[in-house]
C-alpha cells in the first residue's frame, strides 16, 4: 500500500518536473486569458501563430481573441476594463499610455510587437504621379492615426505646404470606395486597403509610394501594469510563446500566411505579402523609442497629446527583462 503511495507521488512529481523541462512556464493565474486586437495582421501574426499552432499551450496560455474595427478601438475597449493585453500601431498605444498615466493600475507598454515601412501607403489616381500633384486636392486621411501622421511626412518630404491639400476624414474601407468613386484624388492608410482599392478601380489607382524612407510604423503590445506585476508568469510565457511563433513563421510563411488568413479572412496571397515585410523584433531599443518620439511630438503639435511619453513610466520592460536582458537596450 505504502509503495503504491509513494509510487503515484513519485509519478506525480516527475510529471511536474518533465512540464517544466518541456518548456511550460510556471503558473499563470488565470484558466484563460482575452487578447484584443484590430482586423489585419499587423504586429498581430506571431500571437495569432502562436495560439493557433499551440505554442501558447505548451507554456500554460489558454489564450482567446477578441477582434475589433481597429487597433485604437481595441484600446478603448482594453481602456473600459477588458481584456488582458492589446495590440494597437503607435498612435493608439501612445494615446492609451498618456490617457491612463497617473491612475492606479495604468496601461503600459508590454514590447513592440512588429515595426513596418511597407505597408505604409499613399494611393492615388492614376493621374497623380507624386507630391505636389495633390496640391488644391482632397487626401482621403484617418485623423487621429498614423494615416494623418504619414500624410504630414510624405508631404513634408517634397516641400508640399500641408495647407495646399485638403483632408477628408474618412476610415479605411470608405476611402477605397470615395477614391473609386472620384471623392478623393488619393489617401494614406496602411496595407491591405491599398490592395483592396487596386482590386476594386483597377487602373484607374495605383499605389504612389510606401512609407519606406518617410517613417517606421510600429505595433505595441500593452498590458496593466498589475498584470505585470500580479501574474509574471503570464506576461512571460506570453512573450515566449509570441518569440516562438516569430521564428516559426520565418521558416514556414506559407502555413503562417494561411492561419493568419483564416483568422482574419483574408485572401492568403495578401497575408504572405504583409507577413514578409514585417519585422517581428521584440527588442524594445533606442530605434523603438526615437520612432515612438517622434510621432508623439506630431501628435502634440496637433494638440492630440498633452504629454511627451515617460519611458520610465509608460513602458515597463520588466515582462521582456524577465524572458531575456538582450530584450531591452
Amino acid at each position: 500500500m505504502y509503495s503504491n503511495v509513494i509510487l503515484r507521488l513519485f509519478t506525480a512529481v516527475f510529471a511536474v518536473f518533465v512540464v517544466t523541462i518541456d518548456g511550460v512556464d510556471a503558473a499563470p493565474k488565470k484558466d484563460k486569458y482575452l487578447y484584443l486586437t484590430g482586423s489585419t495582421p499587423q504586429g498581430t501574426s506571431p500571437i495569432v501563430v502562436a495560439v493557433k499552432k499551440g505554442f501558447c499551450k505548451k507554456r500554460g496560455l489558454d489564450i482567446g481573441f477578441k477582434l475589433f474595427t481597429s487597433g485604437g478601438v481595441a484600446a478603448q475597449s482594453f481602456i473600459a476594463g477588458r481584456g488582458d493585453w492589446v495590440v494597437t500601431g503607435d498612435w493608439p498605444a501612445v494615446r492609451t499610455w498618456i490617457k491612463t498615466q497617473g491612475e492606479s493600475d495604468p496601461i503600459v507598454g508590454l514590447f513592440p510587437a512588429a515595426h513596418y515601412t511597407d505597408l505604409s501607403v499613399v494611393v492615388s489616381k492614376a493621374s497623380i504621379k507624386k507630391a505636389s500633384d495633390f496640391k488644391g486636392k482632397t487626401m482621403g486621411v484617418w485623423l487621429g492615426t498614423t494615416s494623418e501622421f504619414f500624410a504630414a511626412k510624405y508631404l513634408d518630404a517634397y516641400n508640399v505646404p500641408l495647407d495646399a491639400v485638403t483632408y477628408k476624414n474618412i476610415k479605411p474601407a470608405e476611402m477605397v470606395v470615395a477614391l473609386d468613386r472620384g471623392d478623393i484624388a488619393g489617401f494614406t492608410i496602411w496595407q491591405p486597403f491599398g490592395w483592396r482599392s487596386e482590386q476594386v478601380s483597377g487602373k484607374k489607382v495605383h499605389i504612389l509610394s510606401t512609407g519606406k524612407g518617410f517613417f517606421t510604423e510600429y505595433m505595441v503590445t500593452s498590458t496593466r501594469r498589475s498584470l505585470i506585476e500580479k501574474d509574471p508568469d503570464a506576461v512571460s510565457a506570453m512573450i515566449k510563446c509570441t518569440q516562438d511563433a516569430s521564428d516559426w513563421i520565418a521558416g514556414n510563411v506559407d502555413e503562417a500566411s494561411k492561419i493568419i488568413g483564416k483568422h482574419f479572412k483574408i485572401p492568403v496571397d495578401n497575408v504572405k505579402q504583409m507577413v514578409v515585410v514585417q519585422n517581428f523584433d521584440l527588442t524594445y531599443n533606442a530605434p523603438f523609442r526615437k520612432a515612438m518620439d517622434e510621432l508623439n511630438g506630431f501628435m502634440m503639435s496637433k494638440g492630440k497629446s498633452k504629454k511627451k511619453v515617460n519611458w520610465a513610466t509608460n513602458f515597463d520592460s520588466r515582462g521582456l527583462r524577465s524572458v531575456s536582458a538582450s530584450l531591452v537596450k
